[in-house]
């Protein structure tokens, strides 16, 4: 039996203990997602994964009859809560252990601990026959480069902080390799930017001055707070601010 009841915000399913029928959960829980405007879902299947299939398995004991039940609501913005129900007597979940094993080899007690890593809170009845999970999806900054004239734009396509400073710096480093000189990065997407990333880009502005031709480099469509940021920390010595928004 797999019965689904999808409303505004939410979808729940009610499962029998057939692990064949955990692929129509996730099927249809990365339709309701897209529909969300989430378009990765690895961490989240993995997590919906791990707890239907310990539902099955631990909870119900892998008979048939007995019934999962599984909700997931988006709460707000880009965070989700999902909530599995089994039909077993529950346990002490005071006992998990919520980091992976030291031991690679070791099979068992990793369940919980996945669903840890990827996870903002876990919650137990309780029982212990319920478990609710919070997961907040956090989209990556993403870098689009064009070239117009002799420059090489950089467009971010949102924050630049120490979440994204390796991909930031790596794109950096790539685009200096090829041995480009004039750099123009537009900040129309980008409202906040961390101490990590305002390193990246002073060691880019310094290596850039150590080469023959020093080059040139411009910031476009920057907010007021970062232009104050930019003055504040002496950036707009090594960056010239062309526009604002």
């Amino acid at each position: 039996m797999f019965k689904i009841d999808e409303k505004s915000g939410s979808i729940s399913f009610k499962l029998t203990s057939e692990m064949k029928l955990v692929d129509n959960v996730i099927r249809e829980s990365q339709r309701f997602l897209k529909q969300c405007g989430i378009s990765e879902f690895s961490g989240f299947k993995l997590v919906l994964r791990e707890l239907l299939n310990n539902a099955i398995e631990h909870g119900n004991y892998n008979i048939t009859e007995r019934l999962a039940r599984c909700r997931i609501e988006h709460i707000s913005d880009k965070r989700f809560k999902i909530t599995v129900q089994d039909e077993g007597k529950g346990f002490d979940y005071d006992e998990l252990v919520m980091t992976l094993p030291e031991d690679p080899r070791r099979i068992r007690n990793r369940g919980y601990a996945l669903v840890n890593a990827f996870s903002d809170q876990i919650d137990f009845n309780d029982r212990g026959n319920r478990v609710s999970v919070y997961i907040t999806f956090i989209e990556e900054t993403i870098y689009k480069v064009m070239k117009k004239d002799e420059w090489q734009i950089i467009i971010p396509s949102g924050d630049l902080t120490a979440a994204t400073a390796d991909n930031f710096r790596i794109r950096l480093i790539e685009m200096l390799d090829k041995g480009h000189s004039r750099y123009r990065f537009d900040f129309t997407h980008v409202a906040d930017i961390d101490s990590v990333s305002l390193s990246v880009l002073i060691i880019f502005a310094r290596t850039l001055s150590s080469k023959e031709d020093q080059g040139e480099l411009e910031v476009v469509n920057m907010n007021s707070d970062l232009q104050e940021l930019f003055h504040m920390t002496r950036m707009d010595r090594l960056y010239n601010i062309v526009s604002l928004t």
